[in-house]
């Protein structure tokens, strides 16, 4: 490496036993953690081999759209330098999985070392030179290849796997505020491996409110109830043709109709509720119960539309760029390498223009031994590096908008659980460009 950086990289630190509070406190927003307690206990770490893989793409699909390039040097995921081609599962797994003694015993790191992570491979002395055993250019671009698959959306035998009822509530209770709320019911889950979360978070959504109790400060109950005051403000009771009591600390638990009782009635302790204004009738909040945050974490962290499946050769690497979203990279299997660096640090990292489709990506290429590059981009050096191996087993949190630069120093199976930033969540003063 080129790069002349004027502070040591900062080892990205390992934690058990994470809590909501300290995550929120600590990290969310603030800073990359690696968490080794939770997705070594996940079914995948368990089940994924080669042929379950295999299998399991097989039956979503015959023929998949896989990238295949011979420049590592660039985002993999680029028109001008990868090129795709359609495989089959089998294909796919096949190249690989493949020895890695032909091509990926000698696999360098980012910093020019061997590679040390526990899961590696070792290097094979009779494979170190195994382009020279190659008399074509045909040959040495077979041997080089690198292939990556990476989904838009979780295969749902994959996502079965993954969204299971004890691995969504030991993830979310270690890193996802939950205080004040309840867990649902393991009734509410029975077989939730084949549930679509979905559907499951909309008809939860609209279950009967008095199913069980709520918290009555609940800022998202006050909230959605505001709405439900805001209509019947102008009803009168038929009977006594009074006006509604409709203030929100009058809304009960059981349920928000008994708010609805006007306030004379009230006073004769009548226990029969008005019915409610005629376009809610068919509301939904005429059976509100609003979900909990076990709820909302799984429609946000364990959605399938937004979770990503990735599978590749040994050597891929995916260069420095950021993302807009809360990201956990959880590794199945293999080692990752990752170098990280601050939102703060943006403007050492020359990112294209702002107009540019790839303006989250940066220009710099950090593997680069050309001192001329190096010169065009000096305020690199003044950046500070935060740096891991992801090892199976492991997830790290990486912050929005924080950079990072990935390479596969195994043939590897990752999986990405991305969510949106919150309404109360800024956007870094330093991203507005």
């Amino acid at each position: 490496m080129a790069w002349d950086f004027e502070s040591k990289p900062v080892e990205i630190k390992r934690v058990i036993r994470m809590t909501p509070d300290v995550f929120t406190s600590f990290y969310r927003n603030r800073h990359p953690i690696i968490l080794t307690d939770i997705v070594s206990a996940w079914k995948p770490i368990r089940a994924w081999s080669p042929a379950y893989i295999s299998q399991a793409l097989a039956q979503v699909k015959e023929k998949w759209t896989v990238f295949v390039a011979h420049d590592n040097q660039h985002f993999l995921n680029h028109p001008e330098v990868t090129k795709k081609v359609e495989m089959t599962p089998e294909e796919l797994v096949a190249a690989v999985f493949r020895a890695e003694s032909t091509q990926d015993a000698a696999l360098k790191t980012s910093y020019g070392k061997e590679n040390v992570s526990p899961e590696a491979p070792k290097s094979d002395a009779n494979a170190e030179n195994i382009t020279d055993k190659c008399t074509t250019a045909t040959c040495e671009q077979k041997v080089n290849r690198r292939y990556y698959l990476r989904s838009f959306s979780m295969p749902k035998p994959f996502y079965e796997d993954i969204f299971i009822h004890s691995q969504a509530k030991h993830l979310l209770d270690s890193i996802y505020q939950l205080a004040n709320e309840q867990f649902l019911s393991e009734e509410d889950w029975t077989n939730s491996e084949s549930k679509d979360v979905d559907k499951e978070f909309d008809k939860l959504a609209v279950r009967e409110s008095g199913s069980h109790k709520k918290d009555k400060s609940s800022c998202g109950q006050s909230c959605s109830l505001e709405r439900i005051q805001q209509e019947a403000d102008a009803e009168m009771c038929d009977s006594n043709h009074c006006k509604q009591s409709t203030k929100v600390e009058d809304i009960t638990d059981g349920n928000p109709r008994e708010a609805l009782q006007c306030s004379d009635c009230k006073k004769e302790g009548a226990n029969e509720s008005y019915p409610l204004h005629a376009d809610m009738v068919d509301s939904s909040f005429a059976q509100m119960k609003l979900p909990t945050r076990f709820e909302i974490g799984c429609k946000r962290i364990f959605n399938q539309n937004t979770m990503q499946l990735w599978l590749g050769s040994a050597g891929n690497v995916t260069p420095l760029h950021y993302d807009r979203n809360h990201g956990l990279l959880s590794q199945i299997v293999g080692c990752k390498e990752l170098v990280l660096f601050s939102h703060e640090d943006t403007n050492n990292l020359y990112p294209y223009s702002s107009l540019s489709d790839r303006s989250h990506t940066s220009r710099v290429n950090l593997r680069t031994t050309d001192r001329d590059e190096v010169e065009r981009f000096p305020r690199v050096a003044e950046a500070q590096r935060y740096h891991c191996v992801l090892r199976p087993g492991e997830v790290l949190y990486i912050p929005p908008f924080w950079w990072h630069d990935v390479t596969s120093l195994d043939p590897c199976v990752s999986v990405t659980l991305p969510w949106d930033l919150e309404a109360h969540e800024d956007i870094p003063a330093c991203m507005w460009r």
